[in-house]
Formats: structure tokens, C-alpha cells, sequence
């Protein structure tokens, strides 16, 4: 057997107070997003964050070894 390998990537935009409720929202897509792969079987290896001027990406690598 061989082990999969997948990546999710979330960008996070800095905002002000008043935009804090869509970056909850982007939290939560998130949250939702690993949710939905660990639910098919993936299993979160990693995560990095990329920190930019705009806000902070999340890249997940996901890992899986198919059952034969």
C-alpha cells in the first residue's frame, strides 16, 4: 500500500473589528474543510502558515493509506 498525500489551503484575511464575523467565517470553512476530509479517511500530517501583508494562508497536507 501506498500513502496519499493532499493539501487544503485557507487564506485569512486580516481585517478590522468590523470584519471580524467573515474571519470567523473563513475559520470556520476551514474547520469544516478538515472535518470533511478526516470524515473520508485523511489524517492532518501537517500545517504550515504563511503570514502576508493581507492576512495568513494555512496550508494542511493531509495523509491517507487506502484500504485494499
Amino acid at each position: 500500500m501506498h500513502q496519499q498525500i493532499t493539501t487544503v489551503s485557507t487564506f485569512v484575511p486580516a481585517t478590522t473589528i468590523e470584519d471580524r464575523q467573515y474571519q470567523g467565517r473563513k475559520i470556520a470553512e476551514r474547520t469544516e474543510d478538515l472535518q470533511s476530509h478526516a470524515q473520508g479517511g485523511w489524517s492532518l500530517a501537517h500545517t504550515a502558515t504563511i503570514p502576508g501583508p493581507g492576512g495568513v494562508t494555512f496550508v494542511d497536507t493531509l495523509t491517507r493509506t487506502p484500504q485494499q
